[in-house]
């Protein structure tokens, strides 16, 4: 069989895809057969005979398929992965066998098909093509917003004795349920609700208000059949509650000891004013990425940047899995899923276009990431998360996540060296 492994065989199928024909010799395979049949023969147990006794040629008759197929998975993985390093290719998923030609006297012929990352050549004048970055705003009543937020982050929750239950309190119950068809009663729960709240049953939010603890008030549900909760759903179930504790949420006041609690600050006037900063800070931080993702958009455009399928698959799911927990998941409806989907694929598509673009461009810039660079970094997240510098470089080390920070923190400087170049304020 003649040995070619050239770049011939390599086929450009589409600027992602590609297809490669390759060979495994004659004595390669013969060999390989010996091997596996006389592994086949040494353990297979045949009625009539012992074990390891059996002839040859009946158990090469009778497991002609299982011997082929173990040949091909002991032979393949091995020839691809030679023939992929000869030729300096690296798929970015699992190579899929298209076609196998097996012959014992002729050797194996295969076909396999694999996606990479596209080739291309930025622009020569990519740092030409400008962009403009959006004029931060800032409304007063999202200062007042953020004081709120922290008003709630600091509320107390104090027990109250003389009065009844009044929605916004926090009240500790005890209920149980009974299934009226069939009498059987529920185990007792100790739960903690909001009273009135929207996502209470709207006859728990009735009999609650006025009710003071020691109190008790029996209300009953009729669930419809498609109810969330599988338990419930079709049932008439009859609820006794007993209220254990009534807690009134207290805020506190908007003055200069409450600005002082929160922050490191002198007064209410000055942590308003840092607050301003901060989110004046952030929006301009959203305009430029903004600005920076439109650039790299019509820079992918313009050269017709392509992305692996099985890369934006893998990107999307991922996109997914941070969006939503498990048990999210599960109560997502099926009608609901195409639309998820291919708002995560869009999303996927633009981070991949974003991220190969920003390693070309600093490729093409030079754009490194220094050692101390890297020690700065961690330092600072080290600080920030309140883990011993030590700590944390052992961690990367054992996870093998050191090159994922460093190239994190490449684009990162990439994006900088974009802003100062291609922005216009």
């Amino acid at each position: 069989m003649e040995n070619n492994t050239n770049q011939e065989r390599l086929k450009v199928v589409s600027p992602t895809v590609r297809e490669l024909d390759l060979e495994i010799s004659p004595e390669a395979v013969k060999k390989e057969y010996e091997k596996v049949l006389r592994d086949y023969v040494a353990r297979v147990k045949l009625p009539g005979f012992r074990k390891g006794y059996a002839p040859r040629d009946m158990v090469q008759r009778m497991f002609e398929a299982e011997i082929k197929e173990a040949v091909l998975d002991n032979l393949i993985p091995d020839n691809l992965r030679q023939e992929l390093e000869n030729l300096k290719v690296v798929p970015v998923n699992v190579p899929t066998v298209k076609s196998v030609d097996f012959s014992l006297d002729g050797g194996v012929r295969y076909q396999v098909s694999f996606e990479v990352w596209p080739e291309f050549e930025l622009p020569a004048d990519y740092l030409e093509k400008k962009v403009e970055k959006e004029k931060v705003q800032l409304d007063e009543a999202e200062v007042e917003a953020v004081l709120n937020r922290l008003r709630e982050n600091a509320a107390e929750y104090l027990p109250v004795s003389e009065r009844g239950v009044q929605a916004g309190d926090y009240v500790v119950i005890e209920i149980q349920g009974k299934d009226a068809a069939t009498k059987k009663f529920m185990p007792v729960e100790k739960v903690v609700v909001l009273a009135g709240h929207a996502d209470n049953e709207p006859q728990l939010n009735e009999v609650l208000p006025g009710l003071k603890p020691g109190d008790e008030k029996n209300f009953t549900v009729k669930y419809p059949p498609d109810y969330r909760q599988k338990k419930f759903a079709g049932k008439e179930i009859e609820y006794r509650l007993k209220v254990l504790e009534i807690k009134e949420k207290k805020l506190p006041e908007l003055n200069d000891e409450f600005a002082k609690l929160v922050d490191d600050v002198e007064n209410l006037e000055a942590l308003k004013e840092k607050i301003r900063q901060d989110l004046v800070k952030h929006r301009e931080e959203e305009a430029r990425d903004k600005a920076i993702n439109q650039y790299l958009e019509k820079l992918a455009t313009e050269i017709n940047l392509v992305i692996p399928e099985s890369m934006v698959k893998e990107e999307a799911q991922a996109i997914i899995g941070r969006q939503f927990r498990e048990e999210e998941l599960k109560k997502i409806p099926n009608e609901l899923w195409p639309g998820l989907l291919e708002q995560a694929r869009k999303q996927a598509e633009a981070n991949l276009k974003n991220h190969i673009l920003l390693r070309k461009i600093a490729a093409r810039e030079g754009l490194q990431v220094t050692a101390e660079e890297f020690e700065q970094e961690l330092k600072k997240v080290s600080e920030s998360r309140n883990i011993p510098l030590d700590q944390l470089q052992a961690a990367l080390a054992r996870d093998g996540r050191d090159e994922d920070w460093k190239i994190n923190l490449l684009l990162r400087k990439t994006v900088d060296f974009l802003s100062g170049r291609v922005i216009i304020e």
